[in-house]
């Protein structure tokens, strides 16, 4: 295996450590010691990969995203209607925030301290644009097929799907149990999904 791909794999290792650590103990109790230990690696081998903390958060929440964006897929993968995948996706994304809370907390965390970390609100910036991206793409694809309306914007419309599918989550992970995650999950793809639909 060439050197390039064995950094790959040791850096993957270290980032998977790194967020099976923050699942089970949080991101303010997560130590380089519990990584390292996690990881089965030595303390500058951590330092050898990564130059300082921010590389390494910055690695964390790239994969976050891959794990949000692979717990999605999974969901969607059973249709090819554009609407079905649209309502799946949505809901999937919802429900992550009680089935698989760790992207969403990181996604938490980051989001609240990009403003002081500049590396870190870049790419924090980055990922709300990729999600952004990803469903003005399909509600455009929709409108493009007949399928959704098309007196609305597509990029105000997937600001509002994100932004609702966000703030569910990120209630339910500050207070779980406070509500019903299942029944606000599925109104609000109803809601959205009507938002969507042409005028009769």
């Amino acid at each position: 295996m060439a050197r390039t791909n064995i950094t790959a794999v040791r850096r993957r290792e270290i980032i998977d450590a790194t967020v099976r650590v923050m699942a089970s103990r949080g991101w303010n109790e997560t130590s380089i010691d519990e990584i390292t230990r996690e990881a089965g690696v030595s303390r500058g081998l951590v330092s050898y990969h990564f130059r300082d903390k921010n590389e390494l958060l910055c690695g964390v929440l790239e994969r976050s995203r891959e794990l949000f964006t692979e717990s999605v897929a999974e969901a969607t993968a059973a249709s090819a209607d554009p609407r079905e995948r649209m309502r799946l996706s949505t809901r999937a994304a919802i429900l992550q925030a009680r089935d698989e809370p760790v992207a969403y907390e990181v996604f938490l965390y980051f989001s609240a301290n990009g403003r002081s970390e500049p590396e870190i609100g870049d790419q924090v910036r980055e990922m709300w644009g990729y999600f952004r991206s990803v469903t003005a793409r399909a509600i455009r694809e929709g409108q493009d097929r007949g399928y959704y309306r098309c007196d609305i914007d597509a990029a105000a419309a997937a600001t509002r799907h994100q932004g609702t599918i966000m703030g569910i989550a990120l209630q339910w992970l500050l207070d779980p149990g406070a509500f019903d995650l299942e029944a606000s999950g599925d109104l609000a793809v109803e809601m959205l999904m009507r938002s969507l639909e042409p005028c009769a």
